[in-house]
């Protein structure tokens, strides 16, 4: 599984990507500097937008 760009990702699909547990993807989405959005009652991140998060740098605990 490859990210695209023009995809939105809920934190399970995310976890498959990420190779980490539905938990792990789940505390990324809640950071708050994380470009996720509420679609109805599941949270989603676009690929482009989750490409560019990580492109800055971040030390644990900012």
């Amino acid at each position: 599984m490859e990210l695209q760009d023009n995809i939105f990702y809920t934190p399970t699909e995310f976890a498959k990507l990420r190779h980490c547990s539905v938990p792990t993807a789940l505390s990324i989405y809640n950071v708050q500097d994380f470009p996720s959005e509420d679609f109805g009652k599941e949270k989603v991140a676009l690929g482009s937008a989750i490409r560019e998060w990580y492109k800055k740098k971040r030390k644990k605990g900012d």
